[in-house]
């Protein structure tokens, strides 16, 4: 291991105890699910029912704790991998969803324009995905799923320590969520690390925006880095050799 990676000393193992992301994930899960184990439990980006099984059993076997113990759901964005376990996990948990505003301001603007949800989807879906039919009438079950939208930098409702941090590239909805006080950054498909470990900033064809995000990203102090899909990376300065995906 290279000297960028914190493991060893009685600093770094304070750091660890006081982490609160669990990762519940397996060789057979499309995307990570990840677990915020506060006072009441977090869970970010539900993925399949497949994900919602492995949440189960990892709060009954491992935290010891009931599934009425979680008050809040959060996407990271609005793709099917990363979603389609929500109505799974709403049947026996009662924790309200929430997702960034920006899905709700341009739904909004597309329905006063008197444009189709394809429309909302072209804008939402990268690359081949958005030629696909199936994807529209996906967004709109997903987006009459939220009840909470939020705004760029706010607190999480009940949890002021996690920051929304609008992170615009893979999609324009996709956000962060990061916690100062553990130097954590859940960052669903903004950064990912499938390709050798190594951090990927997921783009488009805006290059001034990602930019943007790249740069807002690297100004967070951050330690515990846990990607949308590949493994997390525990290091000094996770985001500092990030490659670019145009």
């Amino acid at each position: 291991m290279g000297s960028d990676y914190i493991y060893q000393s009685q600093d770094d193992e304070r750091l660890l105890h006081f982490r609160q992301v669990h990762t519940i994930t397996d060789r057979f899960s499309m995307a990570n699910t990840y677990l915020i184990n506060d006072e009441r439990m977090i869970v970010v980006d539900p993925g399949t029912e497949l994900n919602v099984r492995q949440l189960q059993s990892y709060l009954d076997h491992f935290l010891h704790r009931t599934l009425d113990q979680i008050d809040l759901i959060v996407l990271t964005h609005l793709h099917p991998d990363h979603t389609s376990g929500v109505e799974a996990l709403r049947k026996i948990c009662a924790a309200p969803v929430a997702a960034s505003a920006v899905v709700h301001h341009l739904l909004e603007g597309t329905r006063h324009n008197s444009s189709s949800m394809a429309h909302l989807a072209e804008h939402l879906l990268t690359g081949p995905l958005q030629y696909f039919d199936l994807f529209p009438p996906v967004y709109e079950r997903q987006y009459k799923q939220v009840d909470i939208w939020l705004e760029d930098v706010v607190g999480l409702p009940g949890h002021p320590d996690w920051r929304v941090i609008a992170s615009p590239g893979h999609t324009p909805e996709s956000l962060c969520l990061y916690n100062p006080f553990t130097q954590e950054l859940l960052c669903g498909d903004t950064v990912i690390t499938i390709q050798g470990g190594a951090p990927l900033l997921r783009g488009s064809t805006n290059r001034q925006q990602l930019g943007e995000t790249l740069r807002v990203l690297r100004s967070l102090q951050v330690h515990y880095l846990y990607p949308g899909h590949g493994r997390p990376i525990l290091a000094l300065h996770p985001l500092t050799n990030v490659d670019v995906e145009w």
